[in-house]
């Protein structure tokens, strides 16, 4: 008798109390919890801003057909990137650089690259936590001369 007597007083004192092991439990998984949203924002924003870079690139690409002489082409080229990152949010307008002309090896086709710093994404706060992207996203669309 005098045994269940201590077992409730030791009940009462906090030997068997469990209110602090819900907070243990959530400090020992929060932090593996925040670093995977983080890393399931930054996969996004990363996967977002190759897509759009290769829209625009298709874009502008498509728009390169029409033109006749190569210079006709890259100025059609560059005016479709500027009137894509003048609409869009992601990208600031001046901050993909535009290369466009034949293609080297075979001179029927011509080819526009979009090049974009990624560091200006913001994202370069989680490098140490979670693998990054490279810096530097580029994209190459090419086309025949001609559309065909």
């Amino acid at each position: 008798m005098a045994w269940r007597r201590l077992l409730r007083r030791g009940a009462r004192i906090g030997w068997t109390c469990r209110r602090g092991s819900s907070a243990v439990e959530f400090a020992l998984v929060a932090p593996v919890l925040l670093c995977l949203f983080a890393g399931i924002t930054v996969f996004g924003i990363c996967l977002g801003a190759a897509h759009n870079l290769r829209q625009i690139a298709a874009e502008a690409a498509r728009a390169s057909v029409a033109g006749v002489t190569d210079t006709e082409r890259a100025s059609l080229a560059q005016s479709t990137v500027d009137r894509s990152l003048a609409s869009g949010a992601m990208f600031r307008p001046g901050s993909v650089a535009v290369q466009v002309g034949p293609d080297p090896n075979d001179a029927a086709i011509y080819t526009v690259t979009i090049t974009f710093d990624a560091t200006s994404l913001g994202i370069n706060a989680f490098s140490r936590l979670l693998p990054m992207l490279p810096h530097v996203l580029r994209s190459t669309v090419s086309v025949r001369k001609g559309g065909l």
